[in-house]
């Protein structure tokens, strides 16, 4: 009798809760006016209009999928620091850019449009990550073409740094004793002068970002974040370039972060890294980048 009476009690407490459940859902305002279709079409749009920030496609990424990038990735040493990595940069933007017009932009135009502003410093770093790496594996190639394919370059080259290999030796040391991850460029200045810079972290060679660009390792100095940017009263009268700042374009950089490396060269292999990735620089994207003032013998001065 007491197992009866526990068991009508257990399929009368099943049905009541089963009673209130039905009655929450048919009382919810989803349920009473919109159809279990049509939240679902609501929510797929929303999830589209997010991901409007895509992984740019490379020129060599079914090459690079397939076989790494030889000499200097493997496929998995790919997979992780290009399609994993810049999916999780596209992924970060989508989320912080969702319902406004900067889910429009590309990741340069976030670059400079929101690098002076403290309060949207997740946007920017996220963007200039993307940005950056995406910089880096566009010099790459399979078949890296040669610089000596590319005379007018070349003549610039050793006319600004005295010869290639100390253009080498310079920006693979400067690399090196980078104190944190980040990335080297090479750059021409719009008044005809070759440049190498490095950037810490996620941050930007182009001045016009202003006091962004991060020419430091945030991990030794002070943290200043919120001093200034478009928000404060200083930045209201900032002007585009910040003081003694220069217009500069980039035309190569190197990637300096550890999970690009770790997985083909250890913790220890940064070195080796930064000589392979030397020997797998296409030298037709830099040129296609250079302009042809910039390819001439007599222009071209190293500035340090």
């Amino acid at each position: 009798m007491l197992l009866q009476r526990l068991s009508r009690s257990s399929g009368a407490a099943a049905a009541a809760a089963a009673a209130a459940a039905a009655c929450r859902s048919a009382s919810s305002p989803a349920a009473s006016i919109l159809p279990r279709a049509t939240i679902a079409s609501s929510l797929r749009q929303r999830r589209e209009r997010r991901e409007l920030h895509q992984v740019q496609q490379l020129s060599y990424e079914k090459e690079f999928v397939e076989h790494g990038v030889p000499g200097l990735l493997s496929r998995d040493g790919f997979d992780i620091s290009w399609t994993k990595y810049q999916a999780l940069m596209m992924e970060k933007l989508n989320e912080i850019t969702a319902g406004f017009d900067a889910e429009h932009a590309t990741t340069k135009q976030l670059v400079l449009q929101y690098a002076r502003n403290p309060a949207t410093a997740a946007l920017f770093n996220h963007a200039s990550m993307a940005h950056n790496n995406e910089f880096f594996f566009n010099a790459l190639s399979p078949a890296p073409t040669a610089l000596e394919r590319y005379s007018g370059l070349q003549k610039s080259l050793i006319s600004a740094f005295g010869s290639i290999e100390t253009l080498r030796q310079t920006m693979l040391h400067t690399a090196d004793s980078m104190f944190g991850p980040g990335f080297v460029w090479l750059v021409y200045t719009k008044d005809g002068n070759w440049r190498i810079l490095n950037t810490y972290l996620a941050g930007t060679p182009y001045a016009e970002a202003g006091y962004r660009q991060q020419d430091r390792d945030m991990n030794t100095v002070a943290n200043t974040a919120g001093a200034f940017g478009v928000s404060s009263a200083a930045g209201k009268k900032q002007a585009a370039l910040p003081p003694g700042a220069v217009s500069v374009v980039p035309v190569l950089c190197v990637n300096t972060w550890e999970h690009v490396y770790l997985a083909d060269f250890g913790v220890d292999g940064k070195q080796e890294y930064l000589q392979r990735w030397w020997d797998a620089i296409n030298w037709y994207s830099v040129n296609n980048l250079t302009p042809d003032s910039m390819k001439d013998q007599t222009l071209g001065k190293f500035v340090s």
